[in-house]
């Protein structure tokens, strides 16, 4: 490891690394070798049009103009963005580690906090109130014991675990586009809430738009990065559990909600429940597996003590903030955050983003059409 930050590296030098990291064939592994045999990213592109690409000899690497990559640090700086250099003392440790770790990210925000204790929260796009809770309940009492919370910036629970960790500590966003660029659309304030109190870690060049090739990418910075995975509602085969099983491969603890067996999206999560993972219902569950992160001990607290910063009761804490406008359609909304667990009338009204009328008039609709079943002072999904 060297004892100079990337921020040391001269514009020569920072080009000649993002030049080689972005050279088309030239992937994470490969671009670790190139530097172990020729000792400097300069020396390395010089190499570059004497080898082979593959079996093909006619394959050659395309290495980008000087020009583009002039272009891409220019617009980095002047967004107050950073490149982190692998192989420099200021990349995150953690993903150092890896033999594919990525050569080069850009980060927006405070890149100290890449070197602190964290762990994953990720699950369900269209999570119900219920995980949403959950989520954020569990990330600001992990974030409180000076945890950070590391998550992809999705819909869901991913929303949730940001918003969570930012009452009461700082977050990670790993990010499947150009740091200047916010996906989807509607996190915008979150995300510059994000960049301010915590960081944006991508690998993707500035101005980037997001792929679907691009996401098992963000995946693997959030399992690289974190200290252990915790999920939330996610379905078999979801981009959730592919990210739990990096983690398992990176040898960091594996962590789950239990969900009702009738509610497909908490599926996997049970399943990896059944497989081990450790059963997560609050902070201490996760403390327990993780006691060198807490700055004090716990042992013994009750579990209501440690909940009793419960976000349930503040303003900003309800999903009636993911969405910078009501979702145009309340009855699907309001489906999609439904489970088997029963909902209150009034944490409906509360936490909806739609007029009492509109509410209790989609509700009624949605019981006729045996949608959702009224049940122990809440509504539930009709599973049949």
């Amino acid at each position: 490891m060297n004892k100079l930050s990337s921020s040391h590296l001269s514009i020569q030098s920072l080009s000649d690394h993002l030049r080689l990291a972005r050279t088309e064939g030239v992937g994470a592994n490969r671009y670790h070798q190139l530097l172990k045999h020729y000792k400097s990213a300069a020396a390395a592109l010089e190499a570059l049009p004497t080898l082979r690409r593959g079996k093909d000899p006619n394959k050659k690497f395309v290495i980008p103009p000087i020009s583009s990559i002039m272009k891409e640090i220019e617009k980095t700086f002047e967004y107050s963005g950073q490149f982190l250099i692998h192989g420099y003392m200021d990349y995150p440790p953690l993903l150092s580690q890896l033999n594919d770790a990525p050569p080069v990210l850009t980060v927006l925000g405070n890149p100290d906090l890449l070197h602190k204790p964290n762990v994953a929260i990720v699950g369900a796009r269209n999570a119900s109130i219920h995980g949403i809770k959950i989520a954020e309940n569990l990330a600001a009492d992990l974030s409180s014991h000076k945890i950070g919370i590391i998550s992809g910036l999705a819909r869901g629970i991913d929303q949730a675990a940001h918003k969570g960790a930012l009452y009461t500590g700082f977050t990670i966003a790993a990010i499947a586009c150009g740091i200047d660029i916010t996906y989807p659309s509607e996190h915008l304030k979150l995300q510059q809430e994000i960049a301010q109190k915590g960081v944006i870690i991508s690998e993707f060049p500035f101005g980037t738009a997001p792929q679907a090739a691009h996401f098992p990418r963000r995946n693997r910075l959030i399992a690289g990065l974190c200290h252990g995975c915790v999920v939330i509602e996610a379905a078999l085969n979801s981009g959730s559990l592919i990210t739990s099983k990096m983690a398992l491969n990176y040898h960091k603890p594996i962590f789950a909600v239990p969900g009702s067996p009738l509610d497909p999206r908490c599926r996997g999560s049970n399943n990896l429940l059944r497989m081990g993972a450790v059963l997560t219902e609050n902070a201490l569950d996760v403390l327990s597996e993780l006691p060198e992160f807490s700055p004090n001990p716990i042992h013994g607290i009750n579990n209501q003590d440690l909940f009793s910063t419960s976000l349930i009761t503040q303003p900003d804490a309800n999903p009636s903030n993911n969405f910078t406008q009501p979702p145009d359609n309340p009855e699907d909304y309001i489906l999609s955050l439904l489970s088997s667990s029963p909902v209150p009338i009034d944490t409906l009204i509360r936490d909806l983003p739609y007029s009492t009328p509109e509410i209790l008039g989609t509700l009624t609709v949605l019981e006729i059409n045996n949608k959702i079943i009224f049940q122990q002072n809440g509504y539930i999904l009709n599973y049949k």
